[in-house]
């Protein structure tokens, strides 16, 4: 559950305030809690954690995985 919380901690320093909350309230209204793109996240990473064995870079997963989602998104959030 902790490594869950630091993904999203992770998501808002990366994304910043403004676009974490933009992103993770328009998550919800449109998908619901766990199909809330920023939750889904949060969910694999944990997962992905879990299960490995291997030194995981959490930072670089999220950062690979934020540059995934829809750019127009981020972009309005710059214009508003």
């Amino acid at each position: 559950m902790f490594f869950h919380e630091l993904v999203h901690v992770i998501q808002w320093r990366i994304l910043g305030l403004d676009r974490f909350l933009f992103l993770y309230v328009n998550g919800l209204e449109c998908f619901g809690y766990r199909q809330s793109p920023l939750e889904a996240m949060a969910y694999d990473a944990e997962t992905a954690f879990a299960s490995s064995m291997a030194i995981f870079n959490v930072e670089k997963m999220v950062a690979e995985k934020l540059g995934l989602l829809n750019r127009k998104t981020l972009i309005d959030i710059d214009h508003t």
